[in-house]
């Protein structure tokens, strides 16, 4: 090997090793920040009027906001919808983004897929905190299980995404795995 071949070789290792060291230093980084920083994780929630006041709605939470699971450590974003004055978390795993034409979102979208556990654990303890425009909501969820119901919130997932990714057409609902997308209904902590 030529001398300059190996002078490339040797800055091209240490660019990969300081990319990993900073992606690695990032995530570190979120795990302790005061909440998500767009699709990354963050830690607990910091900051944030704490809301014990009765919710007269559910509308003021419509769209995305950031929640924490209580205990677990770790916030994220996260998107609501709001058919019949009813909020709920949606967790799309693969029924949307799988839908998406081949590209750099549908490949952020798969990748975060591949990491995304929080469904598991909301399932096991429901209790959330809710945080949006400074205010926190103290809430619990409930994974939602009627086979109707999850028809209907499917429908209405697919039209707010219709909006949201147009004028790009969305494919038909994706046959195989992963497919599937799972919604928790959100009530107001007793």
């Amino acid at each position: 090997m030529v001398r300059w071949q190996k002078w490339i070789l040797h800055v091209a290792a240490t660019l990969g090793a300081v990319l990993i060291v900073g992606v690695l230093g990032l995530l570190t980084y979120q795990r302790f920040s005061d909440g998500p920083t767009g699709p990354l994780t963050g830690g607990p929630f910091k900051t944030g009027e704490e809301v014990s006041a009765p919710i007269g709605g559910w509308s003021t939470l419509e769209g995305d906001f950031e929640f924490e699971l209580v205990g677990a450590s770790s916030s994220r974003t996260a998107g609501g919808i709001l058919p019949d004055d009813a909020l709920y978390i949606t967790c799309d795993l693969g029924f949307i983004w799988n839908r998406l034409p081949a590209g750099t979102a549908r490949n952020i979208l798969h990748t975060i897929w591949r990491f995304k556990t929080w469904h598991e654990k909301a399932q096991l303890d429901g209790r959330i905190r809710i945080r949006k425009d400074g205010k926190i909501y103290p809430a619990d969820i409930v994974l939602v299980t009627d086979p109707n119901e999850i028809e209907r919130l499917k429908t209405s997932m697919e039209e707010l995404a219709r909006e949201f990714f147009s004028p790009n057409p969305m494919g038909p609902r994706p046959e195989r795995a992963p497919n599937e997308v799972l919604f928790f209904r959100v009530t107001r902590q007793a």
